[in-house]
């Protein structure tokens, strides 16, 4: 469903889809371009002032079930570790040994921290890898908003 242009705080935007935490769910304002956190404690903030006034909480809406909000997908740890899958296949010139490193730590019992490892042992990797992913978050958050008929009157600074 397409909806009318909003204005985006593309850092915001940025920041909500790079969000690890599980508990967090973020969605943007179709109808004014906000980015909004949901999260746990969120409805806790409201109890006093409901009691006082004796006004019974308005319930939140469950994704996907108000028209007003798109809400953002969390980015997995899969996703990321397909990420690092391509940028090793994808990247041209990668220090021999860090593609290396990179492989062995995708196949260990716990591939973050060994990548994270890697990547510190290398700074021109390291920068080259964060040159890659942010390409990668920007790719996703066009698509999302293509998906979500979201059209923008402000260009990302990405395009």
């Amino acid at each position: 469903m397409k909806h009318k242009p909003i204005r985006v705080n593309w850092d915001e935007l940025e920041s909500a889809f790079d969000n690890p935490n599980q508990e967090l769910v973020y969605y943007v304002d179709l109808v004014d371009g906000h980015v909004v956190l949901e999260g746990e404690g969120e409805e806790n903030d409201f109890d006093e002032d409901d009691e006082q006034y004796n006004v019974n909480p308005v319930p939140a809406a469950s994704p996907g079930s108000d028209k007003t909000r798109a809400y953002i997908d969390t980015l997995t740890v899969d996703v990321k570790l397909g990420w690092i899958e391509r940028f090793i296949a994808e990247t041209e010139n990668l220090e021999p040994e860090l593609r290396t490193k990179l492989n062995e730590a995708l196949d260990s019992d716990e591939p973050a921290p060994s990548i994270i490892e890697a990547l510190r042992e290398s700074p021109e990797g390291k920068d080259r890898w964060y040159l890659y992913r942010a390409d990668c978050l920007h790719d996703m958050i066009d698509d999302w908003l293509e998906r979500n008929g979201v059209t923008t009157t402000n260009p990302s600074p990405w395009s």
